[in-house]
């Protein structure tokens, strides 16, 4: 993401896991394909107004609810905020903090969380879903570097969110993007090392992998993903069984298949913008969105959340298994700019961003 890139933004991260390691194996043998075939057709915009920033977007299986994660505004005066959207009506409220939050804490489960959070940052979002249980929310919280997890109760009329407790990060973790495993666990992207001396918008800027994959499961400890460096590690994308992730790297603008176990070969395929959250789609593909735009604008355009940016952008779409790419939407000419996040709901594709108060609303066939 743009936010808390630039110096000023830099907080002391204060949890620390002392047994996690952050080594990263070297890197296996790496496959590049050819970057998004290009498109022309553009559709028609509409936009759902109300949310402060919408940084990320997930949807609830099999019921109409959209949670959307809002980053704290200056400009605006307001704080970060986790959003539900009703998908028949188009209306965000707010439901962490506030009135549609309430906590049971579950101290077996979620052993090392010090409690409840007095404030919230969030950041990347995702939902776990299992038959027969309530779905459960994963919110990366940048007030206090963890993980936050919330049982969800809807209906379809009604949404609210049930804190039941926390996963502290270590603390030379950055983290973005955030998806859950079919085993119960989960899997994260750490954007970069916040303890390490310099400017962090900088060295992700070099070319260098700055950040990697890791994972957590219940009683152990965070374990990075071996031969998982990449460039401002981005959204993250668990394929269906398990065995593999799909990654973006941020300042590499690239996105990346590698194995959970570091044992086959990674896949690349090159995307024609900053690429930046990462969601699936129905028939099994995987949308990124993000900024096409330079790192000198990401310093004018973050400063000022959006003001006076470069705007447009573009919908990619990419199949998993041969890690080929194609432009879904072409949205350059339009003034909704600095997107984040592609997500399939219903017959439109809702995009979010890092800038203003929407989230626009495309068509598709």
């Amino acid at each position: 993401m743009l936010n808390r890139l630039a110096p000023t933004a830099m907080i002391c991260v204060t949890l620390l896991l002392p047994s996690c390691s952050t080594q990263v194996d070297r890197a296996p043998a790496t496959t590049v394909n050819d970057g998004a075939t290009p498109v022309s057709a553009a559709s028609t915009e509409t936009f759902i107004t109300g949310a402060v920033r919408p940084e990320d977007l997930v949807s609830i299986p099999n019921t109409p609810w959209v949670l959307v994660s809002g980053m704290a505004s200056k400009k605006l005066g307001t704080g970060g905020r986790l959003y539900a959207v009703d998908s028949n009506q188009g209306v965000p409220f707010e439901v962490w903090p506030g009135s549609g939050q309430h906590t049971e804490r579950d101290q077996v489960a979620y052993p090392e969380c010090p409690g409840p959070p007095e404030d919230a940052e969030p950041h990347g979002i995702n939902v776990s879903s299992v038959p027969g249980e309530p779905p459960v929310m994963y919110a990366i919280n940048h007030k206090r570097e963890a993980v936050e997890v919330f049982r969800i109760d809807s209906t379809t009329s009604t949404l609210g969110l049930v804190w039941v407790g926390c996963i502290p990060l270590p603390h030379n973790v950055y983290a973005n993007g955030v998806a859950p495993l079919p085993d119960g666990g989960i899997a994260l992207t750490s954007m970069f090392d916040p303890t390490e001396p310099g400017n962090p918008f900088e060295r992700m800027f070099s070319g260098s992998d700055t950040g990697y994959v890791m994972t957590w499961h219940a009683g152990g400890d965070w374990t990075p993903v071996p031969g998982s460096g990449l460039g401002g590690a981005n959204g993250i994308a668990v394929t269906n069984d398990g065995r593999s992730v799909i990654a973006a790297a941020w300042t590499q603008k690239k996105v990346v298949r590698m194995p959970l176990d570091g044992a086959g070969e990674r896949v690349e395929v090159a995307v024609p913008f900053l690429p930046d959250n990462l969601r699936w789609t129905a028939q099994g593909t995987v949308l990124v969105t993000g900024q096409d735009i330079s790192a000198d604008d990401v310093r004018v355009c973050d400063g000022g959340e959006g003001t006076n940016c470069p705007t447009g952008y573009l919908v990619v779409e990419i199949d998993p298994e041969t890690m080929t790419s194609a432009v879904m939407h072409d949205a350059r000419g339009s003034g909704f700019g600095l997107a984040t996040t592609a997500l399939p709901v219903g017959r439109e594709v809702w995009v979010g961003s890092i800038a203003g108060e929407r989230i626009a609303r495309v068509p598709v066939s």
